[in-house]
Formats: C-alpha cells, structure tokens, sequence
C-alpha cells in the first residue's frame, strides 16, 4: 500500500524486483507520477531507465523530493497536470491569443 500512494513523508518502502524490467513494470503501476528516483552506478543506464518512468520528475543519484525554482516541478497521472516555477508557470496558467488589425483595405489578386 506504501508503493501505491503518495508519501509527502520520510518513508521508503522496499520492494524487491526481479529484474531491471520488472522494476520498471513496479515503478510505472501506480495512478501517481509526481517525483522518482534511481540510484545506480551507471549513469547511462539510469539515464535510459529514468527515461521510461511515468513520471514528472526523475533524478539519478539524488532524492526524489529535489526541487529548484528554476526547474520544472510538476507530475503526471494523478499527480498534477502542468508544470510549475519559472516560465513552465506561465505556460500553464495563460494561453497566446494573436490578434491583427489591418487599417487600411487590403488589395486582393482577385
């Protein structure tokens, strides 16, 4: 139950996976998508295993509550929809709308 909901606590749940594949499958089951975390001593593998989890943030070799103002801070599924700080905040909360005004009449080919 601690792997299926969203602990804004020090808590860390072990659960042990068979494989890198199975792990990912665990990783990816939950409705929740705000932050994770891998721990490795390859980085290129924790790069290419962090790019397939379902979530909003992923760092390697840190916690997964990092958080920076000038980065983007939001998850995914059930965790949030939209990014936050800097210009992500922006971009969620206001929409372009381009209007033109043409003052004099335009002379048309045909």
């Amino acid at each position: 139950d601690l792997a299926q909901a969203e602990q804004f606590c020090p808590v860390a749940p072990i659960i042990t996976a068979r494989d890198e594949a199975h792990a990912l499958e665990l990783a990816n089951q939950t409705e929740f998508g705000l932050s994770s975390a891998v721990f490795t001593k390859d980085e290129g593998r924790g790069l290419r295993f962090a790019q397939q989890i379902e979530a909003g943030m992923t760092h390697i070799n840190d916690i997964s509550v990092n958080d920076d103002p000038n980065n983007m801070f939001g998850g995914e599924k059930n965790s949030g929809i939209g990014r936050f700080n800097s210009d992500w905040i922006i971009a969620e909360l206001t929409s372009d709308h381009w209007i033109s005004v043409q003052h004099k009449r335009r002379a048309y080919p045909f």
